[in-house]
Formats: C-alpha cells, sequence, structure tokens
C-alpha cells in the first residue's frame, strides 16, 4: 500500500499544483479585465469631455453665423437706402438737367449724414 499512497501523494501535489496554477490564472485575468475596464472609463471620460468641447464649439460657430446674418440683413438695408437715394438723385439729376460732366466729385469725407449707415 505504500505505493499507492506515494501514488495518492503525488496525485494529491498535482492536483494541489494545478489549483493553485488556475487561482493565478484567473488573478492575472482579473487583473487584467480591471486594467481593461479602467481603460475603458478613461476613454468615455476623455470622449465625454471631446463631446462637451465639440458642443461649445458649434454653440460659437452659431453665435457667429447669427452676428454675421445680422450684419449682413443690416447692409443689405443700409443697400437699399443708398440705391433709393441714388436712384432719387438720379432722377432730380435728370429732372433739371444735369449732365454727368457738369458734376464734380467731390473727395471722400465723413460727413454726418454717413454715420448712420456706418452700424
Amino acid at each position: 500500500m505504500s505505493s499507492g499512497s506515494k501514488a495518492d501523494r503525488f496525485m494529491d501535489e498535482k492536483k494541489e499544483r494545478k489549483v493553485l496554477a488556475n487561482r493565478e490564472a484567473a488573478k492575472r485575468s482579473r487583473i487584467k479585465k480591471q486594467k481593461e475596464w479602467e481603460g475603458i472609463v478613461t476613454e468615455k471620460s476623455a470622449v465625454l469631455k471631446d463631446i462637451k468641447n465639440k458642443r461649445i464649439e458649434i454653440e460659437n460657430y452659431d453665435n457667429d453665423y447669427s452676428m454675421t446674418e445680422k450684419d449682413n440683413n443690416s447692409l443689405d438695408a443700409g443697400t437699399l437706402i443708398v440705391n433709393k437715394f441714388l436712384n432719387c438723385m438720379s432722377l432730380y439729376k435728370e429732372k433739371l438737367g444735369i449732365s454727368d460732366q457738369t458734376l464734380e466729385t467731390p473727395a471722400p469725407t465723413f460727413n454726418h449724414w454717413q454715420s448712420q449707415f456706418r452700424h
């Protein structure tokens, strides 16, 4: 029976080594999964921060667009006023019989009435 007990002890030692090896492998697997999870959490945080920054950037572009659109509308209104003025002047010139050659072109200066078109 002593040979049977040696075989049993050998099998017990082998089984014990296998159990220990399995425990170590499981431990390594848990550590690996934990590191992967931490990486995913870090990546998620970075993506959420990037999304927040992009939303702010888009909001800034929207604000800039709105301001540009308001400026364009203001310029369009000014252009209409200037065109109406020029049409009136052309009609007056025509009715008064004034030719382009008789008109002197003044040097460009800033007059008070021009300030209303500088907005």
